[in-house]
C-alpha cells in the first residue's frame, strides 16, 4: 500500500510541475510578443491544467474518501462519473482555446459559426451522457472510472484530429506562424503524443496504480508539447545584434517602401512630413506603419526606434 501511495505523491509532485512550466512558459511568451494567438495558449494551459487537476486529482481523493465511508456500488459508480463531470466545462473551453489557436495561428480568422457549433454540440452530448446514466438508459459498467475516461479520451482525440486540419490548409506568409515556429511538423508530433497517451488512458486498468500513474504524466506532460516548443523556437529565431539595416529588412520581410518609412521614422519625421517627402497620401503612410508594427511585433514609433538601433549598427 505504502508503494502505491508513493507512486500517487511521485506522480503529484511530476504533473504539478509540469503545470507550472505550461502556464508560466506560456506567460511568458505571451509577455514577449503580446499576440492574440499567444494569449488563446495561455488560456488554454490555465483551463486545461485546472481541470486535469479537478478531474484526475479530485477523483483519485475521491476514490480514497468513498473507500473509507462504505457506500454502495451503485452510488459510489454514479459519483465517480458526476464528480468529473463537473469540472468538464473547464475542459471544453481548453479545447475550444486550442482550435481558436490552431485556426488562427494559420491564418484563418475566428468565426463565431465555431462557437455557435462547438459549445452547444458537446454540452448537448454531455448532458444527454447524464440523463441517460440518470435514468439507466446507459448503464455505468463496474469500472466507472475507466467508462469516463474512455469517452472523454476519445472526444478529446477528435478535438485534436481538428486541430491538424488548418495545418495541412495553412496560407502562406501568416506571420504568426512564422514567429511561433510551430508549423505542420510540430502539429503532426503534437498529434502523436495525444495518440500515445490516448492509447495509455484507454487501457488505463492493466497494471493498476502503476498503469495509473504512467499515463497521468503522459497526459500531463503532452500538455506542455506546444508552450515548450513555440519557446524553443523563440530563443533560436532571436535575430542577432548589430546587423546591418538590409539584413534587418530582410528578417522581417519588411518591403522597400516600408524599409523607407521606417528609416524616417527614426529620423523623427511625423506621418505628415513623410507623406509630404516620399509623395504618398497620409492614409498610406499609416496603412505602412501598420503593416510595420504588425511584423516587428511593436506598438508605437519610439518601440519601432529602439528596435532598429538595437538590432542595428544604430
Amino acid at each position: 500500500m505504502w508503494i502505491e501511495n508513493l507512486s500517487y505523491f511521485i506522480t503529484f509532485i511530476v504533473t504539478a510541475g509540469f503545470s507550472v512550466i505550461g502556464i508560466l512558459i506560456s506567460y511568458q511568451i505571451y509577455n514577449i510578443n503580446k499576440k492574440p494567438v499567444l494569449a488563446l495558449l495561455l488560456y488554454q494551459q490555465i483551463f486545461l491544467y485546472s481541470f486535469y487537476f479537478y478531474g484526475i486529482w479530485g477523483n483519485i481523493a475521491l476514490q480514497l474518501i468513498i473507500g473509507d465511508l462504505n457506500l454502495s456500488n451503485e452510488l459510489s459508480a454514479k459519483l465517480a462519473f458526476f464528480i468529473p463531470v463537473i469540472g468538464v466545462p473547464f475542459m471544453l473551453i481548453s479545447w475550444f482555446m486550442l482550435l481558436r489557436f490552431s485556426f488562427l495561428l494559420n491564418g484563418f480568422k475566428s468565426s463565431k459559426k465555431l462557437a455557435f457549433s462547438y459549445f452547444p454540440t458537446l454540452v448537448v452530448i454531455v448532458f444527454l451522457l447524464a440523463i441517460f446514466i440518470q435514468r439507466e438508459v446507459l448503464l455505468i459498467p463496474e469500472n466507472a472510472d475507466l467508462f469516463v475516461v474512455r469517452i472523454l479520451t476519445i472526444i478529446n482525440l477528435t478535438i485534436h484530429l481538428i486541430f491538424i486540419i488548418p495545418f495541412l490548409q495553412t496560407k502562406k506568409g501568416v506571420r504568426d506562424l512564422m514567429d511561433t515556429g510551430f508549423n505542420k511538423k510540430w502539429a503532426i508530433l503534437f498529434l502523436l503524443t495525444a495518440v500515445v497517451y490516448s492509447f495509455a488512458l484507454f487501457f488505463l486498468d492493466i497494471l493498476d496504480f502503476i498503469s495509473i500513474c504512467i499515463s497521468i504524466i503522459l497526459l500531463f506532460g503532452a500538455g506542455v508539447f506546444i508552450p515548450v516548443v513555440i519557446r524553443f523556437n523563440m530563443i533560436s529565431s532571436v535575430p542577432e545584434k548589430n546587423m546591418d539595416f538590409e539584413t534587418f529588412c530582410k528578417f522581417y520581410e519588411i518591403s522597400k517602401r516600408e524599409a523607407e518609412i521606417v528609416l524616417e521614422i527614426c529620423s523623427g519625421k511625423s506621418n505628415k512630413a513623410i507623406s509630404e517627402k516620399l509623395f504618398i497620401t497620409l492614409q498610406t503612410v499609416k496603412d505602412h506603419n501598420h503593416r510595420i508594427y504588425t511584423k516587428t511585433g511593436v506598438k508605437s514609433r519610439v518601440q519601432l526606434a529602439n528596435l532598429v538601433r538595437e538590432r542595428t549598427e544604430g
